[in-house]
């Protein structure tokens, strides 16, 4: 299952543009295309799987929703590095819905969750060692933590259970329901609960975790930020135990789903970015950070509105964020600068007013790492979904100078897309790539033309 947060739920429909806004230069014309490979949309919670000769990755198939019996895209592939062939295509059964997102490989094994309420464990030749049945669909990566000397792979539904199995046999150690849990558990009428899953959409737990030892044990805890709402989960690695519980109080707030690991290792924090909305519906939009027992110990006033925050952050220097139109900055001591990477354009609205719009898109993503473009050395890459000057028209990538503060380049796509950009040399030629995934269903591996 998946949120409809991308592209038709954002159109703002009492606008018109009023003149044909031309596309930015197609990426083809300045990275060469390597290859690619025909394996249908991958998400933001996607990851890629990089092995000596191969990757693997999940795929939600022809359609995020599967309103169908069955997808024959969806489910896991392994890919050659260097030609983009597909040499595996399994987790793809005939039957329900088998939308893959995030894989663990762990000791020549994969883990993974679908959206038919399953988490799998396999061979990587795709051969399935252990299946469990789950209290809904798994949509993000699943983690490995040491649990005194134990493997333990963890991973959490949409209905709001976390659950800790043994890497080996997927025996179940612990598992955490929160308190407005109503979905399946051992002993409940599964038929049933298939039938009631298919036409209802909870979003608890939908992104990956932070993996940090909140209380200094020596075992890894979990925080997890709930879809809606924003509450934050923190659990206990050792035991399943809820450790803290941050709620947001008022409904008429507004917490962002990406949660950012901040602090030391000695001392770990948890930021998160969030709207309040005073009796006038007047939004003030901060930066909260939180100790490791789930106290505020800051609040700093973002300078820009939250509206449209990315999906995911990188960690150089300081910690970096994309919203809409802007690139945030975090620094260790949780200071918070924007620059503005906006590209304006003018629509008429439904009154006949002229306004100025950005061409940067909704929940943004931002690349794995920094990379050198035109003797910069300190560039990445930024994700805008789509074009808001026209929806016709595909996603957009920018080519950022974090030295510069400046969009370098910006280049179209030739679909919509919200894969996290890869860079990384995907080709094994000893240059650095671009891989992007578009709602065309193509995995793309551009040339970077820079030495890895």
């Amino acid at each position: 299952m998946r949120l409809s947060i991308l592209v038709l739920s954002l159109l703002p429909i009492s606008f018109l543009s009023s003149e044909k806004i031309e596309k930015y230069p197609p990426i083809e014309n300045h990275f060469d295309l390597h290859w690619s490979s025909q394996i249908g949309s991958a998400s933001f919670r996607t990851n890629v799987i990089v092995t000596n000769n191969s990757l693997i990755i999940g795929s939600n198939g022809s359609t995020f929703m599967d309103y169908n019996i069955s997808d024959k895209k969806s489910g896991v592939y392994t890919i050659n590095r260097k030609t983009g062939a597909i040499i595996n295509h399994f987790a793809n059964e005939l039957f329900g819905d088998m939308d893959v997102n995030g894989l663990l490989l762990h000791n020549n094994r994969l883990y993974f969750g679908n959206d038919n309420e399953e988490f799998l464990c396999t061979s990587l030749d795709g051969k399935i060692i252990w299946r469990n049945p789950t209290s809904g669909d798994i949509e993000h990566e699943p983690v490995l933590i040491n649990n005194n000397r134990t493997q333990q792979i963890v991973y959490a539904s949409e209905q709001g259970e976390v659950v800790a199995v043994d890497d080996v046999t997927g025996k179940i150690i612990w598992s955490y329901h929160i308190p407005r849990f109503s979905g399946w558990k051992q002993g409940d009428n599964r038929a049933l609960f298939k039938v009631k899953s298919h036409f209802t959409s909870t979003l608890y737990f939908y992104t990956k975790p932070l993996v940090i030892d909140l209380t200094g044990d020596g075992v890894s805890d979990l925080v997890y930020s709930s879809f809606y709402g924003g509450d934050i989960y923190a659990i206990n690695g050792k035991t399943g135990s809820l450790l803290w519980l941050h709620e947001v109080t008022n409904s008429i707030d507004r917490s962002e789903i990406t949660i950012l690991q901040t602090g030391t290792k000695v001392d770990p924090s948890i930021s998160f970015f969030t709207t309040t909305y005073d009796a006038k519906s007047k939004g003030t939009s901060s930066l909260v950070t939180l100790n490791s027992k789930g106290k505020p110990i800051s609040t700093t006033i973002s300078p820009i509105s939250l509206i449209g925050m990315g999906l995911n952050s990188l960690l150089l220097n300081n910690l970096l964020i994309v919203q809409q139109s802007h690139l945030l900055e975090i620094d260790s001591k949780g200071n918070l600068q924007s620059y503005d990477r906006s590209d304006q354009f003018q629509e008429v609205d439904y009154l006949g007013d002229t306004i100025n719009r950005s061409r940067n898109s909704y929940e943004s993503l931002i690349s794995n790492r920094a990379f050198s473009y035109k003797g910069d050395n300190n560039c990445v890459v930024i994700l805008n979904q789509y074009d808001p000057s026209n929806y016709g028209n595909g996603g957009i990538i920018e080519i950022y100078s974090l030295t510069n503060h400046k969009v370098i380049d910006r280049f179209s796509l030739p679909n919509k897309s919200e894969f996290p950009p890869i860079i990384s040399d995907i080709d094994k030629d000893g240059y650095l790539d671009l891989l992007i995934n578009c709602y065309d269903g193509n995995l793309y591996c551009y040339d970077l033309k820079v030495k890895a």
